[in-house]
């Protein structure tokens, strides 16, 4: 029974210490999760009649150069859905980055917007929190905060785990206790927790890798890929296929996409770039592999000649290299389309309602203590100081990340134009998020103000005022 109650005590222990941070990671990634849905009902440019036919290439590459001539064309990504529009990543005169969208139907452009939007938001603040502190660090403090919560889900599930016997035959018993608040969200907290094993597993591992695979490229050899292609030795590639600068006059796009095709037969093209410098013209997809990104499948073309340079296929790569492509649609469920996105965004709302039952249960047991004159958790006020401290480098960095997407006017950098309705989303979650925070904040210094009340009263009357 006393090893029972120690591994409840490190359990209870990280909930208090991580609560608040937590939340706002894991809240922050579930938001994640759908962010290319939001961006597509917030901007009506995306959207567009169902198309069913494959994309043609030099088709929107012409339309986007005709619309934005002095622009150079970065990427061109295939709609994830039959009702969205082509989108294409341009980079303009004036040193923007932006997107422009091409309906699949007409091949003309329909809009465009900044680079800056919900995807963009969220991909940034849950990867690393918008890198809080980096002048103290150039290696990147967000991407270690945030990577070392990975190791502390999956120590809350091991510990759970341990004390909580039996647990595998409680799994489908759907049992919720409601003599009182604390008991109720006390039962909820076990039965969730249950459900979201396999996730919060997931979860935990993928994180862990993070901070595994960010802490070996910052402060380690820097590589990021496998293999690269350039006119020059790649920093971030482990091996590189050097290629002359283009000389040549280019092929149409269309002849480079059917080559690349004949190279590669089994792949589904979902993305191409263009690189002016080498000539190069990289395409990425699936092709029958399980869960990895699109980047594991890759052929280079050399757009003068129209020669495979590079053909990666996810079979091919070592163990390391092939798990490092699978770890990114295993921690974000994008690898079945919106079903899988569906799941992952429901359970990533049971993983974030775990942190906040947790949050809750905590502080109502570390007042209980305090009240009854036990020793209480220790650190909590660290915690919650480190929390705030975080989030404040986190808004001053995010202003700082949002305003380099915007354009460069006679030597100024200006702030991006966003949409009003991504504006709104965005400062609508930020609130909503705040205000957890903040009333977890104030339940937490209301019962620790209370607690210290209590605890100068007699031992008789303190008793009678807990007598649990």
């Amino acid at each position: 029974m006393a090893d029972n109650r120690k591994w409840f005590d490190w359990h209870s222990g990280l909930g208090v210490l991580s609560g608040l941070l937590l939340f706002i990671i894991c809240w922050s990634g579930t938001t994640a999760t759908l962010s290319h849905e939001v961006d597509w009902l917030l901007n009506p440019d995306l959207r567009v009649e169902p198309h069913y036919e494959p994309v043609d290439f030099e088709a929107t590459y012409d339309a986007v150069r005709a619309a934005w001539p002095e622009a150079s064309v970065n990427t061109i990504d295939v709609p994830l859905y039959a009702n969205a529009a082509i989108s294409v990543r341009v980079r303009t005169q004036n040193e923007q980055t932006r997107w422009v969208y091409v309906d699949p139907n007409t091949y003309t452009v329909t809009g465009s917007s900044s680079y800056f939007n919900v995807q963009r938001f969220f991909r940034s603040f849950h990867m690393n929190l918008f890198n809080p502190f980096h002048f103290l660090h150039e290696s990147g403090f967000g991407y270690f905060i945030v990577g070392f919560f990975g190791l502390v889900v999956l120590a809350s599930m091991l510990t759970s785990l341990v004390f909580y016997k039996r647990w595998w035959s409680r799994i489908l018993a759907v049992k919720f206790s409601t003599r009182n608040a604390r008991t109720f969200w006390s039962s909820v907290h076990r039965q969730i927790g249950l459900w979201s094993l396999w996730f919060v597993l997931a979860i935990g591992v993928t994180g862990t890798w993070y901070l595994f695979e960010h802490s070996r490229i910052r402060l380690g050899d820097g590589k990021v890929t496998f293999v690269d292609a350039g006119t020059e030795p790649s920093p971030y590639a482990l091996n590189t296929i050097i290629v002359p600068p283009a000389s040549d006059p280019a092929n149409s796009l269309s002849t480079i996409v059917e080559r690349a095709q004949s190279v590669r037969p089994d792949l589904s093209i979902r993305s191409i770039g263009l690189n002016s410098e080498s000539g190069l013209v990289y395409v990425t997809g699936q092709a029958n592999h399980i869960l990895v990104r699109d980047r594991a499948n890759k052929v280079y073309i050399d757009s003068s000649d129209g020669k495979a340079v590079l053909n990666q296929s996810a079979s091919d790569l070592p163990v390391y290299w092939r798990w490092s492509d699978t770890a990114d649609p295993l921690h974000f469920g994008d690898f079945g389309g919106l079903w899988t996105k569906l799941i992952w965004f429901v359970f990533g709302l049971f993983l974030t309602g775990l942190v906040l039952t947790g949050t809750y249960l905590h502080i109502k047991r570390l007042a209980r203590d305090r009240a009854n004159g036990t020793a209480g958790r220790k650190g909590t006020e660290v915690a919650v100081a480190f929390t705030c401290a975080v989030l404040l480098g986190s808004i001053w960095a995010g202003f700082k990340e949002v305003r380099a997407y915007g354009p460069i006017v006679d030597g100024v950098r200006h702030w991006p134009q966003v949409s009003t309705e991504v504006t709104a989303f965005l400062i609508c979650w930020l609130l909503l998020t705040l205000a957890v925070v903040v009333s977890l904040t104030w339940m937490l210094a209301s019962q620790k103000h209370t607690s210290r009340r209590d605890s100068a009263k007699p031992t008789a009357l303190r008793r009678l005022s807990n007598p649990g």
